[in-house]
């Protein structure tokens, strides 16, 4: 984002609604500091500017500061999935899309929100666990896949660990006894982030619409805290054999 300096009046309007403080004062103008803004198009969406001072250079769609954007705006669409908000339908949708099946457990592992964000390094400590661990089987179709440079090492693209998103998920789809490992793995990387750290299990529901108590046994005795959550598509679903 950037601040026609030839306009701006300096009123400071635009400055609270940046999530990451990266809009200030500079000989009485707004100004942007380009490092730290997430182009999440916050500050522009407010439509608080008197001016029409704040507008989106051609530069954040080009790679690699494009990342920034196709992961914080969620009025983008990714470019790589063709998918508004972080480029990936997550594991909510797993009643049409069937990605975690019978014996398997989705994880979608959630780095970064709002207000706070986070850097790209953020997740290559997590990817480099991962793949150290030998639980590198991020999904194909999630964006972060295309972000790695060696799937051996989990190391990413160089020219990406500058940038910053607001968020960032990555998932994957393993059978549902190696959860346990998975999870200790994770446990080892949390407090090496800079940011917050959400996890997500995804399973089907038993007879009863119950949790299988496997999942919830695993997720306890690993010292985990869960919350049940649901999301139920109205009519999208089909009968599978």
């Amino acid at each position: 984002m950037i601040v026609n300096k030839e306009l701006c009046v300096g009123c400071g309007r635009c400055q609270p609604y940046c999530p990451a403080e990266a809009i200030h004062y500079e000989d009485q103008k707004s100004v942007v500091d380009q490092d730290i803004c997430f182009e999440c198009g916050t500050c522009l969406r407010s439509e608080v500017c008197p001016v029409d001072a704040l507008f989106e250079p051609l530069h954040i769609y080009e790679y690699p500061r494009a990342i920034r954007k196709f992961f914080s705006d969620p009025a983008s669409t990714h470019k790589g999935t063709g998918i508004q908000g972080r480029g990936t339908e997550e594991s909510k949708t797993n009643d049409v899309t069937l990605r975690c099946g019978p014996g398997q457990v989705g994880v979608a592992i959630e780095v970064g929100r709002p207000t706070l964000g986070m850097g790209l390094r953020d997740i290559q400590e997590i990817t480099r666990a991962l793949a150290q661990s030998g639980y590198f089987e991020i999904e194909p179709n999630n964006p972060v896949n295309s972000m790695v440079l060696n799937h051996e090492t989990g190391d990413l693209k160089p020219e990406l660990l500058d940038e910053r998103i607001l968020s960032g998920i990555i998932e994957m789809t393993i059978q549902k006894e190696r959860l346990p490992g998975l999870l200790q793995v994770l446990k080892k990387v949390i407090p090496e982030l800079g940011s917050v750290f959400m996890l997500d299990v995804v399973t089907l529901l038993e007879d009863g619409l119950t949790i299988p108590a496997y999942v919830l046994d695993v997720i306890k005795s690993e010292g985990f805290n869960w919350r049940p959550n649901a999301k139920i598509n109205m009519g999208l679903g089909r009968a599978s054999e």
